[in-house]
């Protein structure tokens, strides 16, 4: 069984998942931003002064990477063995580990011959078919006679863009550009949320970047100030529009409750 981690965001201070979003989850008051947990209890609290950037973006399945290895200029000699190689950023290795074990099973390469005549047909056909009889391959290869093109198409986008080391000489073209996805459930459990704890599978993801104390080596004794960033997951239902919006307005300046207050707060840029 082929799994996927998805990379994380770096330097995160909190996680927050709504699952019933309602507006009363979110407010700026007294120059503090807070956004409350599903259990209602403050989970993200920040003042006003220490936000930094925000960037939002709604839930995506993503799109995965098809890649055509064109043949046509390959040299071709008899009786040779050529090699292909296929990697991805995001696939954990049959053991458990991932990205911070170093142990990371991406790397699929196959060796083909060309027999006694050597024809791109023959090559290209060969490897679709060492691709198609792999069964821990995380991508699918169909090849197109006379057309000399190797189609590669990864299994789900959660994989990443794909890597591709075709023989020499061939050339390489995106039939489809890979789109990382945006609030999926297997984003969500890379931040140890449990997928149990959840109601949803597709989230509105917000990441707020701020200023925040902490201790630190490099100041004895004292604390200091250091960017950290805070997510929050607004489950991608009807119901959570009005929550989405409420927070986007909220951390652009732009919400109503701050129009007459724009000299105290006025908002943080969104990037």
């Amino acid at each position: 069984m082929i799994r996927y981690e998805f990379p994380r965001i770096g330097n995160v201070d909190s996680v927050t998942v709504l699952d019933t979003p309602v507006t009363a989850d979110t407010a700026m008051l007294g120059g503090t931003l807070t956004v409350k947990n599903e259990a209602g209890s403050p989970s993200l609290v920040c003042r006003a002064a220490d936000l930094i950037s925000f960037s939002e973006a709604a839930y995506s399945a993503g799109t995965a990477h098809a890649v055509n290895v064109t043949l046509t200029t390959m040299t071709l000699v008899n009786n040779r063995v050529y090699s292909l190689t296929v990697t991805a950023p995001n696939v954990i290795n049959f053991f458990g580990g991932g990205r911070e074990t170093g142990a990371i099973y991406q790397t699929r390469t196959y060796n083909v011959s060309s027999g006694a005549t050597a024809t791109v047909d023959g090559i290209g056909a060969s490897f679709a078919a060492a691709i198609a009889a792999d069964p821990m391959a995380y991508f699918t290869a169909t090849y197109t006679a006379g057309t000399d093109v190797l189609l590669i198409t990864a299994a789900s986008a959660d994989a990443g863009a794909l890597v591709i080391t075709a023989p020499a000489g061939a050339a390489q073209a995106d039939q489809a550009a890979f789109v990382a996805p945006v609030g999926k459930l297997a984003e969500l459990v890379a931040y140890g949320i449990s997928a149990a704890s959840v109601a949803g599978t597709d989230y509105h993801r917000f990441i707020v970047r701020h200023r925040k104390l902490i201790r630190s080596n490099a100041v004895s004794g004292l604390q200091v100030f250091a960017p950290v960033n805070s997510l929050v997951f607004i489950q991608d239902i009807t119901a959570g529009d009005t929550a989405k919006a409420l927070l986007s307005d909220l951390l652009d300046g732009s919400h109503a409750t701050n129009a007459a207050t724009t000299q105290l707060y006025l908002g943080c840029p969104s990037v």
